[in-house]
């Protein structure tokens, strides 16, 4: 018989479901007799478990019968002793700390007091786990090149890196993030060690010098390479992105070919951290990498899941697979307001509907007072953004919403605020929260369960009461974090929760390996849908051509790094940068791209502007090879326009200006005969019929008709429409703009103020560090660059007349600078 089935089985025991049922749904009517028999349960189970160790969901069963009693009993032994066997000892340092036993022989005060010495982390100031401590030392001492760390979140990845930085010699160091949100905080992180390294965030913060630590994300650190660079050791930041590759992620693609290119140049270390890898042969991508792992198996919490579905509130019970019902007739917004803590985390993967829940949370809790703190971080985004921005009226009610189409800048500025101040009670979010630093999160509330798999699930659930608040709080109660599935149509369709909740049954889950680079990717193990013209067959066998062309595309600039040649150099640069998610078949592209360089005079060249000149290489004659449907709007003269006023005025601005200038080219738009705009899938409401483009993108639900919009509703597109066109600048249009100056065709001065809008030197340092523009802009103009200092190792310091200045500057201004001082 499985695991799973013997413990659904449990449920047939009539004593141990009926004591277990009032355990999970916290009912204290249990007799001294049947806690007897609960406890000695879990000592079986825990027998079975150390007979064989793959009965991980026994394990977990134990734990939580332990761990629940004791909260609920304020019985605080059997907790202790579990927890001493199993190597929890942050638990049993709480349990004492706060006097909840007594440890009444020499032996257990001598055993706590070796354990408290051997097992403390002193630099960072916690106390580590058995399995912790024994996978620090394991990855500390190994000789391997290739070492893989698979842990739980808040399990003591980032004071890993931290480690294998301070206890060794390495002079080029990497830590590859996924995003530019990490970015901000793993550099803090570095930085507050005062190392002797220079510290640089983009590949143009480097002039050779001979130690570093590069905190990049993979397009810079690839970058980089190019400039005769090589890291000594490579950290990969949440690994499991290295699986991803899909139309919307190619992600592990360029990881892949960024560890792959520094290995052909140097005999590198990679360190590979992840909460979500199964298996970690699978992060292989070459015969020849060797690699050694650690996994922790265990996990300090263990969560209790309810499901909220028709007015009818149960409790999942994952061992024997059931729904226990607790309440009836609780409305949807009651059943959150009766179950909010502290801080509060409502997720949904559409944008959209992450504002309607704003909206409708606000409207159903009670006033709150004034807050001073929340009156001032509403005249900020009021100030820097507009203040018929939806979320400074939400604000006023203690709720943050954020999602992927609000600029950065205030998504960071509201996340920040959501950590510091107490009355912001609720973020509601999609899965950008991820992408961004670690926020304080009592319990979450999941609204869909859309495009989430297990793993999805596990990482979302995992950001729920992190060890490390638990433990500065010494809060046991958060070891078992409340998780919501809460269904209502709107939100998730006709679809049952069930079966996602479902998925949480077990304790791991398949790696999915969709990228071909991979050793043991397998085209077999994908899932294939058929469409509108291709059989599912088809489908599969395109995407069988396109895995062979990837590969060879790795083979390539690893073969040829060397070369010279100017056909060979593009082509390098095209499969460095992900120019094959921009033209269907680039070998055929670039040879008309060479002469499309020929077609111009030096005069001619000099009187086009930067749009023109991308245009005139990337678009002219190659429209039908273009298959990137953004890329592909440059060859309307429209978009040209559009693009030029962009990078010549609109990026030079601040967000509020930038917000204005769209709100009043919207209102001019609305009242012309085309009044559509184009605004993507998450906002779109009509189809708009044209043929001026061949994506079938454009064929879809993806613009706004501008006619009878309010000028509230004009605003908050005007904020999207802007961080849509700010992706599309930072991610694809500078990759172009990029090429040019990288080849030579656009002089040095023109791309300096195309990307910082300035040939100012010390104001471009500023900008690469991490500083937005109109900042940088705002130091500048207030002469105040003089009271700033890079020193040696790219440390921003100030000195006390900057700080005099800082603080009489508004708050999101502070905020901005104060992330690199």
């Amino acid at each position: 018989m499985s695991e799973k089935a013997q413990l659904i089985a449990l449920k047939n025991s009539e004593e141990f479901n009926s004591i277990f049922s009032r355990l999970l749904k916290n009912e204290n009517s249990i007799s001294e007799s049947e806690k007897e028999y609960i406890l000695l349960c879990a000592l079986l189970f825990f027998k079975v478990y150390n007979n064989d160790n793959r009965y991980k969901s026994y394990f977990r069963l134990v734990y939580y019968i332990i761990l629940k009693y004791s909260l609920l009993f304020r019985d605080f032994r059997p907790l202790y002793d579990i927890s001493l066997q199993i190597g929890f000892y942050p638990v049993c340092k709480t349990i004492l700390d706060k006097n909840l036993i007594e440890l009444n022989s020499i032996s257990s005060l001598l055993s706590y007091k070796i354990i408290g010495e051997k097992f403390i982390n002193a630099r960072e100031g916690y106390l580590e786990t058995l399995e912790q401590h024994s996978a620090s030392i394991f990855l500390l001492k190994s000789n391997l090149e290739g070492l893989v760390y698979v842990a739980p979140t808040s399990f003591g990845k980032s004071s890993l890196i931290k480690d294998f930085i301070i206890n060794n010699s390495f002079k080029k160091i990497g830590i590859i993030v996924p995003t530019k949100s990490l970015l901000v905080q793993n550099f803090k992180d570095i930085k507050d060690l005062n190392l002797s390294y220079k510290l640089i965030t983009h590949d143009e913060m480097y002039f050779g010098e001979e130690k570093f630590i590069g905190v990049l994300t993979q397009e810079r650190a690839t970058r980089l390479l190019r400039k005769n660079v090589s890291f000594d050791i490579l950290f990969i930041d949440e690994a499991h992105n290295l699986f991803r590759y899909n139309k919307k992620n190619s992600r592990g693609i360029l990881l892949t070919r960024l560890i792959e290119m520094n290995r052909a140049v140097n005999n590198h270390k990679v360190i590979y951290l992840s909460p979500l890898i199964d298996l970690p042969e699978n992060i292989k991508s070459s015969e020849n990498s060797n690699i050694e792992s650690v996994i922790v198996k265990h996990n300090l919490k263990s969560e209790e899941i309810f499901l909220w579905e028709n007015e009818i509130t149960s409790i999942y019970n994952r061992y024997t697979n059931e729904y226990l019902k607790i309440n009836e007739r609780i409305g949807f917004y009651e059943y959150i307001q009766f179950n909010s803590k502290k801080k509060n985390f409502i997720y949904n993967f559409r944008p959209k509907n992450i504002e309607i829940l704003s909206r409708e949370l606000y409207d159903n809790l009670p006033t709150d007072e004034d807050d001073d703190e929340i009156n001032q971080i509403i005249n900020t985004v009021s100030s820097e953004v507009h203040d018929k921005f939806y979320a400074i009226k939400y604000l006023k009610k203690g709720i943050v919403y954020i999602h992927g189409k609000i600029p950065n800048q205030i998504k960071e500025y509201l996340e920040f605020k959501f950590k510091k101040i107490s009355n912001l009670k609720y973020i509601i979010a999609n899965k950008v929260i991820l992408e961004g630093g670690n926020l304080p999160i009592d319990t979450i509330f999941i609204t869909s369960t859309n495009y989430l798999n297990g793993k999805d699930l596990v990482n979302l659930i995992g950001r729920v009461n992190r060890l490390n608040y638990v433990f500065q709080e010494q809060d046991l109660y958060k070891l078992i974090p409340k998780i919501h599935f809460i269904n209502r149509v709107d939100f998730q369709g006709n679809y049952s929760m069930k079966n996602k909740i479902e998925l949480l049954r077990n304790h791991s889950f398949k790696d999915k390996l969709e990228n071909p680079l991979l050793k043991n990717y397998n085209i077999d193990d994908l899932d294939f849908a058929k469409t509108e013209y291709l059989t599912k067959e088809q489908v599969k066998e395109r995407r069988r051509e396109k895995d062979q062309k990837l590969r060879e595309n790795t083979f390539f600039i690893i073969e040829n790094r060397n070369t010279e040649a100017q056909d060979i150099r593009i082509k390098k640069y095209f499969i460095e940068n992900s120019f094959e998610e921009i033209y269907e078949n680039f070998d055929n592209v670039i040879p008309q791209i060479i002469l499309n360089f020929e077609l111009f005079t030096q005069t001619e060249w000099g009187n086009l502007n930067l749009i023109q000149k991308v245009t005139a290489i990337f678009i002219s004659n190659l429209t039908d090879k273009i298959i990137d449907y953004e890329v592909e709007r440059l060859k309307n003269p429209a978009a040209q326009n559009y693009y030029n006023f962009y990078l010549t005025t609109t990026q030079k601005q601040a967000l509020k200006q930038n917000i204005i200038s769209t709100f009043q080219f919207f209102k001019t738009k609305a009242n012309t005969l085309d009044p559509y705009i184009f605004i993507g899938k998450s906002y779109g409401e009509v189809i708009r019929n044209s043929n001026v483009y061949n994506s079938q993108v454009y064929k879809d639900t993806v613009y706004v008709n501008l006619q009878d919009k309010s000028d509230e509703i004009l605003i908050n597109l005007s904020v999207i429409k802007i961080k849509i066109e700010e992706d599309f600048v930072s991610y694809k249009l500078n990759k172009l703009i990029t090429f040019l100056f990288d080849f030579g065709l656009i002089s040095e001065d023109e791309y300096l103020n195309h990307v910082y809008g300035t040939t100012n030197i010390e104001l471009i340092k500023l900008v690469r560090l991490g500083l937005i523009t109109s900042v940088a802009h705002k130091l500048l103009d207030d002469d105040q660059i003089s009271n700033l200092n890079l020193n040696e190792f790219g440390n921003l310091s100030a000195n006390q007349n900057f700080y005099n200045y800082l603080e009489l500057q508004n708050d999101f201004f502070q905020f901005e600078v104060r992330k690199f001082l």
